[in-house]
């Protein structure tokens, strides 16, 4: 449900704790809309209420003359819900700065006392308002599961963190829109903070280069411990970045994460052979291994995965636990049946997952 402005039959359903209602979106016309008193009423009804687990807030654009007092009062008061485990935060690029500084602090008391909290997103636009954040997450008792950070200057986001308390640091990191400089950023933070407590990192949006993932993957590669899953995209088709991806752990292959998701990445024949011997150099087999198999008429991507395939035909111990493979080809048949025989005779289990295209697209 959205709120934009005073609603008193939705105020009432949020007081009245309504079992149906779990899930608020606070938009931007919502701190210009409402006065003091109504602000002081939504935000006390926000804090007794334990049905709502969900909540949006999107810092609006604002002039420097509009009153924000009971934006900020709202923001404090909301601090004493215990229910809320997902939350979401937009701050607007042309909002008032302190109006973005002071919103991040002025929520403080929510971060610091909902141990029910699970999961946060956060599109950051200055150091200024990741100082802020910083210091209310870092006085968390415990980390966070999750946070999803939007923007290159997010990452500052994890230092600071990482600076005040590393215990606090959460354990599924989510990236967007951070870009090559954001996956610079993101990579020296991973070299300078070997042992977090980092167990998943998703890099979905494909907005990072090759650069920004090699840095990465170097960054991943000497750490004591590997991380539990990767996901990553890349920006455009590079036929040279599983290579080096591959590369990067040649020297310690058990730092490879154990569930691999290498999303829209071009498998090109020697970055499946690269990959599938780095696997075979693994001490165990990955517990999760994804491939997107679609050829989008790049037959070469195809001979990537049989590449891959064939490696793991002559090493099936070495095999990932689980195989998914988008869309399988004709081309897949005997590798496939190879690895499958091989497993059988050696007793392994492997779990194969795939979409099957038809017959004629299959030939392309």
């Amino acid at each position: 449900m959205s709120i934009r402005s005073q609603d008193e039959d939705l105020l009432r359903r949020i007081e009245a704790n309504d079992p149906n209602f779990d899930a608020v979106s606070i938009e931007s016309e919502f701190i210009v809309e409402l006065s003091y008193e109504q602000f002081d009423r939504f935000g006390h009804a926000l804090a007794n209420n334990t049905s709502i687990n969900m909540i949006w807030l999107f810092v609006p654009e604002t002039q420097e003359n509009v009153d924000v007092t009971g934006w900020l009062c709202f923001l404090e008061l909301i601090g004493g819900n215990r229910s809320i485990t997902h939350f979401y935060y937009e701050s607007a690029s042309a909002a008032v700065k302190s109006l973005r500084v002071n919103s991040a602090m002025f929520l403080r008391r929510f971060f610091e006392r909902n141990g029910a909290l699970e999961f946060i997103s956060l599109k950051i636009i200055d150091p200024d308002e990741a100082e802020a954040f910083a210091s209310a997450l870092a006085s968390r008792e415990t980390a966070l599961e999750s946070i999803r950070i939007d923007g290159a200057n997010s990452i500052e986001l994890l230092r600071l963190i990482f600076e005040k308390n590393p215990a606090a640091i959460p354990k599924q990191v989510r990236t967007r829109h951070i870009g090559n400089e954001g996956g610079e950023a993101l990579a020296r933070f991973l070299e300078s903070a070997n042992n977090v407590g980092i167990r998943k990192l998703d890099v979905p949006n494909g907005d990072i280069g090759p650069r920004g993932l090699q840095r990465i993957a170097r960054a991943l590669a000497r750490r004591d411990s590997p991380l539990d899953s990767l996901s990553l995209e890349l920006s455009s088709s590079s036929d040279t970045f599983l290579v080096e991806f591959a590369t990067a752990f040649w020297e310690n292959p058990d730092s490879l994460p154990n569930e691999l998701i290498p999303g829209e990445i071009h498998i090109c024949e020697a970055g499946g052979r690269a990959l599938g011997t780095v696997l075979v150099r693994r001490g165990t087999p990955l517990e999760y291994l994804y491939l997107n198999t679609r050829n989008e008429g790049d037959h070469s991507r195809v001979l990537g995965v049989v590449a891959l395939l064939q490696v793991l035909g002559d090493n099936p111990s070495k095999s990932p636990k689980i195989l998914i493979l988008e869309e399988f080809h004709n081309d897949f048949m005997e590798p496939m049946e190879r690895l499958l025989q091989n497993q059988m005779c050696s007793q392994e289990v492997l779990g194969v997952y795939c979409s099957i295209k038809d017959t004629e697209d299959r030939s392309n």
